[in-house]
């Protein structure tokens, strides 16, 4: 690979709520297909197999509840229980940090091959670079890879996240939303991010790029 030297290169990740959107996503180029379990509605039972079984992609299983930005309206021990039925079909699990049953959300996904994601979103702001930092490695202390996401007020929020990701423990995803950090979906894995996010028919997210604009930005930067 030419261009920025890097251990791995990033892995593009699209949320997907179907399975006709999964095959979509790897179409545009996606690496991983995040299956929003929370946002699926009525499709949700079912789809984590029936993509695993006929789309064969990876697959990050998320159940993301309404306190930490998803749709989830459910109990946490609830979000156990499915975690503990679905996660043999994923590659990878993403709990929140700031679950108060956190440790019960990790159990419910041992014991098979997905890793796990233990990720931190703030909507309303970007914490100080200690806290960012802290949050980072609490996560890693917990999971096998940190993600965190945050909201600039403005580009010198967005600069700091970038600082904090320059030092960050291995291995991390970093993303600030909305349209000020949309240019960190592909800056930030200059910085050591190994995932980065994109959408595939609309946005999940504040910010999000779509898959094929954002493999053809990481490829200008030399990361694919």
């Amino acid at each position: 690979m030419s261009g920025i030297a890097m251990e791995q290169s990033p892995k593009v990740v699209a949320p997907v709520i179907s399975k006709d959107e999964a095959r979509e996503a790897l179409e545009l180029g996606a690496d991983i297909a995040e299956i929003r379990y929370d946002l699926a509605g009525v499709e949700a039972e079912g789809l984590v197999e029936s993509i695993y079984d006929e789309v064969g992609c990876p697959i990050i299983l998320t159940i993301r509840p309404v306190y930490e930005g998803g749709s989830f309206k459910g109990t946490d021990e609830e979000r156990a229980l499915l975690f503990r039925k679905l996660a043999r079909y994923a590659d990878y699990v993403d709990v929140e940090l700031h679950a108060k049953n956190l440790e019960a959300l990790l159990e419910a996904t041992q014991g098979g091959k997905a890793k796990r994601i233990v990720s931190s979103h703030n909507f309303e702001l970007t914490p100080s670079n200690s806290e960012m930092l802290s949050i980072l490695e609490r996560s890693l202390e917990k999971g096998d890879i940190a993600k965190l996401s945050v909201m600039p007020r403005d580009m010198k929020d967005v600069l700091r996240l970038i600082e904090v990701s320059l030092v960050a423990p291995k291995p991390f995803c970093t993303i600030s939303m909305g349209s000020l950090g949309m240019h960190s979906r592909l800056l930030t894995p200059v910085y050591g991010s190994c995932m980065t996010y994109g959408y595939v028919r609309r946005p999940v997210a504040p910010g999000q790029l779509r898959v094929d604009k954002l493999l053809e930005g990481l490829k200008i930067l030399g990361l694919r």
